[in-house]
């Protein structure tokens, strides 16, 4: 498999919380497919909140299988093993878990991101280009983590991966608020959940890579679809936008399509998004903290029927076929050890 210098290849990968699994299980397929690491297809790689998570193991040239093994394993300690909430009673029980602070702790979060990354990898020791989204809230405004890709960026290098992990999947009323060194950061998903358009630019600038050698593969987590039934009336307060997480699927659903429609008048032919849609039945069973065994099969399956048919697409085997050269990476003089 010879290296390609005459195009540039992104792999994007989307947030979604648990729901997560379903991009872990695409991977996993599709190293198993055309073999690991898959890191190696991909000049560029982006993550935002458990996108990012994972983006960061597969930078590390972590075996997808592995990271899917990880969310298998510890879904219910990272949320828990409920199942997702129904009816009113159900959605007031679930919203009285974090009115006060926020619904999980993230110990349980902190171990699963070691078993993948580990404990004391640093950003400058990640063995592909990555970015990362999340916003700081010390600075007031969004902020990429970044593997020092280019001359200019020292920031983040000395870094723990796990920090970052922490940072950019820190989801409002889910987890606390993140600290790295003596910032503040939540969720990148508030702005990017689908950081293509990112990854794009990051390209462009930094990479001087033209668009036109962009093929860009971005894989979702099943949260695209949203839709809202007058039924449900117009005078909504805090409790009618928090249940069933319809704040959350709004804001995600609202990027992602964006996100896409934007893409595909980029880059066309060029960009390739494997994602699923929920049936309204999933949807009554799926959220984004549903870890049950029931969701897991059911999240696996979507991700299994997407794969069968992906890789029947030009775009996949093309970027699949070819290795990215080896990157360079600068101002690692400076890293200790």
């Amino acid at each position: 498999m010879s290296a390609q210098t005459d195009r540039f290849t992104i792999l994007s990968l989307s947030g979604g919380g648990y729901l997560g699994l379903y991009t872990a299980s695409v991977l996993a397929a599709l190293e198993e497919s055309y073999g690991a690491p898959i890191a190696r297809h991909f000049d560029l790689i982006a993550g935002t909140s458990v996108g990012g998570i994972i983006a960061l193991g597969l930078a590390n040239e972590v075996p997808a299988q592995d990271i899917k093994k990880a969310f298998e394993d510890d879904g219910t300690t990272i949320f828990s093993d409920r199942p997702a909430p129904q009816g009113i009673a159900g959605s007031l029980v679930d919203l009285c878990r974090y009115w006060w602070k926020p619904k999980y702790r993230p110990d349980a979060l902190r171990n699963t991101i070691v078993r993948i990354v580990g404990a004391d990898t640093l950003i400058g020791h990640l063995k592909h280009p990555v970015i990362v989204p999340a916003v700081n809230l010390t600075k007031g405004g969004p902020q990429m983590f970044k593997t020092p890709h280019h001359e200019d960026f020292r920031r983040d290098l000395h870094l723990k991966a796990v920090d970052v992990a922490l940072a950019t999947a820190a989801a409002p009323t889910y987890f606390p608020i993140a600290e790295v060194g003596d910032a503040l950061f939540t969720d990148g998903g508030l702005y990017a959940n689908s950081p293509d358009l990112l990854a794009v630019h990051e390209a462009e600038h930094f990479f001087q890579r033209p668009a036109g050698q962009v093929r860009l593969l971005s894989i979702g987590t099943t949260t695209a679809q949203f839709s809202f039934a007058h039924a449900h009336g117009r005078e909504l307060g805090a409790f009618g936008w928090m249940r069933e997480q319809r704040l959350v699927s709004v804001i995600i659903a609202a990027q992602q399509h964006s996100v896409d429609f934007m893409m595909r008048h980029r880059l066309g032919e060029r960009y390739l998004r494997l994602d699923a849609v929920q049936s309204k039945e999933q949807e009554r069973h799926l959220a984004l903290d549903v870890a049950t065994p029931d969701a897991q099969k059911t999240i696996k399956g979507l991700a299994q029927a997407t794969v069968q048919t992906a890789l029947n697409a030009p775009l996949l085997k093309e970027i699949m076929s070819g290795q990215a050269p080896a990157p360079a990476f600068y101002n690692l003089d400076t890293l200790k050890g």
